[in-house]
């Protein structure tokens, strides 16, 4: 029996300890639910919009060394949509660092219902089984599933199994191959697996993870869907209905008999159906339309302060025809301050992210550091602008520091080649205006 056999035999062991407590159970509307109307999806777009638009994530290093970890970086701004909706939606997700099939490295984002936390110590994980992916063959689910275990002497352990959609051991011939990939990292400084926790406050329910944006709002959530449910019941009493006499109504026949040939909405009657002797009559009945629709904006603003965001997520934005910057920005106080919350774990996820990324192609971490810009949706660019040019000329800026605002994309090589050809210009300028003035023009 070798290494990985006896190996095995310790982790099926180790299943069986599994803690579920550490399970968070939430019994809200779930982020992917395309049934029916859900909030929860529709505030996280938007809020995720708020979160990633425009941001980068750049590594700042001088060492050629860090080179094969910059694709890594790439691919985490590129998936920096993905991975912000399913911490929102879900609590949280897993990402760890996985080769394609031109061996090219790139993230996996596993979600928190598909992972397996054995081993935790404080917020440091230490052993952590995740499905990464999942088949259907005759029938049967099959799920493969990579492990990894970190020792108390930094040895990273990571391989590869196949059971079915209950955890048994299985085979899958076309997954065999992946026991092949079996490996360790002597001297590892990290499990290998980076977790993005939701900011959201889980109200003391569980400390190291996360809960969706939704926690705690399952009645609110109700009240929504009825209050929804009586508006759609209420829009089809409001349907006009017309009643017809008998004698212009045209019969046909059927199989049960004969019936009268009448479009939806209108109905026969015995007698002239009008007061009047008309033989067509109305029939429109009061509803209580009005009342329903303002439960129902009342349900959603309930729902958006029970999340902690400002009005215009499920409900109307408040003030904004023609309100300025600064009013925008204060209408806005609660929703600024939880995208800073989730810019903030998303930066932690991230920096994790490529510490893993990092010990699995043996990249010093003292070498690089990771910076992300965020996009601040609600900034008055002008003002922010006035704000550089004025801090330019009191010298508390430096000009470099103007042109980097202005052209995010330029490299440093372009900022000072930009910086010398409008040094020699002013130069330029200003010795033709000692000429002229010299001239007597």
């Amino acid at each position: 029996m070798g290494f990985w056999s006896n190996f095995w035999g310790f982790v099926k062991k180790k299943i069986d300890q599994y803690d579920e407590e550490k399970k968070v159970v939430v019994r809200v509307q779930d982020w992917e639910d395309v049934r029916e109307y859900n909030p929860l999806a529709i505030a996280n777009t938007k809020l995720t919009s708020l979160v990633c638009d425009e941001a980068t994530v750049e590594l700042q290093t001088d060492s050629t060394i860090v080179e094969p970890l910059k694709p890594l970086a790439d691919d985490l701004e590129a998936k920096r949509y993905e991975i912000c909706s399913m911490v929102n939606g879900k609590g949280g997700c897993f990402v760890t660092m996985a080769t394609g099939e031109d061996d090219g490295p790139y993230h996996r984002i596993i979600a928190p219902a598909d992972v397996s936390v054995y081993r935790m110590v404080a917020d440091k994980m230490y052993e952590v089984a995740m499905v990464i992916d999942k088949k259907i063959v005759k029938h049967r689910e099959y799920r493969l599933v990579r492990h990894h275990i970190l020792d108390e002497n930094g040895t990273l352990y990571v391989y590869y199994y196949t059971t079915d959609k209950n955890g048994n051991e299985e085979v899958l011939p076309e997954w065999e191959h992946y026991k092949n990939d079996n490996v360790m990292y002597i001297g590892a400084n990290n499990i290998g697996v980076a977790y993005y926790k939701s900011p959201q406050d889980s109200r003391g329910l569980s400390p190291v993870w996360g809960v969706p944006l939704n926690f705690g709002c399952e009645e609110v959530e109700q009240s929504i869907k009825t209050a929804r449910n009586n508006l759609d019941e209420e829009m089809h009493l409001m349907k006009t209905k017309l009643f017809a006499d008998e004698t212009i109504s045209r019969k046909i026949s059927t199989k049960d008999g004969e019936r009268f040939d009448l479009p939806e909405g209108i109905y026969t009657i015995r007698k002239k159906a009008g007061v009047d002797g008309t033989l067509i009559d109305s029939f429109a009945p009061a509803t209580r339309y009005a009342d329903y629709k303002q439960k129902l904006i009342d349900a959603k603003a309930d729902w958006e302060d029970m999340v902690g965001l400002d009005r215009g997520f499920l409900t109307e934005a408040e003030h904004t025809a023609g309100a300025t910057a600064t009013e925008i920005r204060t209408a806005n106080t609660k929703t600024r301050s939880f995208v800073k919350k989730i810019q903030s774990a998303m930066f932690d996820g991230i920096k994790a992210t490529l510490e893993a990324d990092a010990m699995f192609l043996n990249v010093p971490l003292d070498l690089y550091t990771v910076a992300v810009d965020w996009f601040d949706a609600f900034q008055d660019e002008t003002e922010l602008y006035n704000r550089i040019v004025s801090a330019v000329d009191r010298g508390v800026l430096e000009k470099e520091d103007e042109l980097k605002w202005l052209y995010p994309n330029m490299t440093d090589e372009e900022i000072a080649d930009k910086l010398a050809r409008i040094s020699a210009t002013q130069a330029t300028n200003t010795d033709q205006a000692l000429e002229r003035i010299l001239a007597g023009q």
